[in-house]
């Protein structure tokens, strides 16, 4: 489904991504893992359209996608719940959600997606009215990820969905990510939970200064002698 071929990708000095090659294949959960700085996020930010590859392929469901705007590639299916959340802080909760079909013209599934939205997320429907930015952490990171489920992706990339997180929001965060995928929506997920990453991936990645040092099962690299020793605590 998604293939990365020989990607480099850099932010105007050394390169932040170099010679990486990753597939993610229909319906699988592939985690990335790696330190601080290891290329995770530009990964993802280069797969949406948000940087350009200097080097390398992009290919999804064989056809060349690098380079394209963020807006083509939503328009393939691929959808980006950034770190950070990203929310519209201005808009109100209602609208960051309608943001995440702007794409779309079916009003009548854009209004059943967002009525589900609510019922997945009750805390959004009470508070559809409410300036995005004055969510709590945990909500807006709620509605980022409804507001890209919204866009009906076939592929949804995940960007440090647990960061700042309190610990009893976490396992909820990662519940719906499992849910996302059972329900048949292809998942890559950057997170820097290490073990909770693996143990939900079919396959992980572990990056280390834009290279690709380790590749296999989720379980695979939790056994991993050398992933448990720097990224497991042993």
């Amino acid at each position: 489904m998604l293939r990365l071929d020989g990607l480099s990708v850099g932010y105007g000095g050394p390169l932040a991504l170099q010679d990486l090659s990753l597939e993610v294949r229909d319906g699988e959960l592939v985690s990335l893992i790696g330190a601080n700085g290891a290329g995770k996020s530009t990964t993802l930010k280069a797969i949406s359209g948000l940087l350009k590859p200097q080097a390398g392929r992009i290919t999804w469901g064989g056809e060349a996608i690098g380079g394209l705007s963020p807006r083509a590639v939503i328009a393939r299916g691929i959808a980006h719940c950034p770190e950070g959340r990203r929310v519209f802080p201005q808009l109100s909760v209602r609208e960051n959600l309608e943001m995440g079909a702007l794409l779309r013209r079916d009003h009548g599934g854009i209004a059943a997606d967002l009525a589900a939205m609510c019922d997945r997320f009750p805390r959004l429907r009470e508070r559809l009215s409410q300036a995005a930015g004055t969510l709590s952490g945990g909500e807006q990171q709620m509605l980022a990820i409804a507001r890209a489920l919204m866009s009906r992706p076939r592929l949804v990339m995940f960007d440090e969905p647990s960061l700042g997180l309190a610990p009893s929001l976490v396992e909820q965060v990662f519940a719906i990510v499992r849910e996302i995928r059972a329900k048949g929506t292809t998942v890559l997920m950057v997170e820097q939970n290490a073990m909770a990453a693996l143990q939900m991936a079919d396959r992980a990645y572990l990056l280390e200064a834009g290279q690709l040092v380790q590749a296999g099962t989720g379980a695979e690299l939790l056994a991993s002698p050398e992933v448990r020793a720097a990224y497991l605590g042993g």
